[in-house]
C-alpha cells in the first residue's frame, strides 16, 4: 500500500523519531510508486500555498508552518514550533524516491 502521511509534531518529520506514525494526522493513498510521486507532488504544492514558511531536510522533505502555531513542551519547559510534514510510505514505512 502506497500513501502520503502527514506528520504533525513539534519536530521536522525527517528526523522520523521512533513512533513518528503515532504523529500522523491525515493520510492519502495511492495505487502504485508513480501515482504516489505524483500525488506527493501536489500535496507539496497545496501545502506550500496553505503554509507561510517551509524548510527541507535530510531525504529532501519538507516541513512545512506557521511561525504562529506553536505549543508549550512541558518536557523541555517552552514553547515550539509545530510543523507539518508530508512523507511517502509504501507498507506503513518510509519511502525514498531514489
Amino acid at each position: 500500500m502506497y500513501e502520503v502521511v502527514i506528520v504533525r509534531a513539534d519536530y521536522e518529520g525527517w528526523w522520523l523519531f521512533e513512533g513518528w506514525q503515532n504523529d500522523i494526522i491525515n493520510r492519502h493513498q495511492f495505487n502504485d510508486d508513480a501515482a504516489l510521486i505524483e500525488g506527493y507532488s501536489s500535496i507539496i504544492e497545496q501545502m506550500k500555498e496553505k503554509y507561510n514558511s517551509y524548510i527541507q531536510g535530510k531525504y529532501d522533505l519538507y516541513a512545512f508552518f506557521n511561525a504562529c502555531e506553536i505549543e508549550f513542551c512541558e518536557d523541555c519547559d517552552e514553547d515550539v514550533q509545530i510543523y507539518y510534514t508530508p512523507i511517502m510510505t509504501k507498507n506503513n514505512e518510509f519511502y525514498k524516491n531514489d
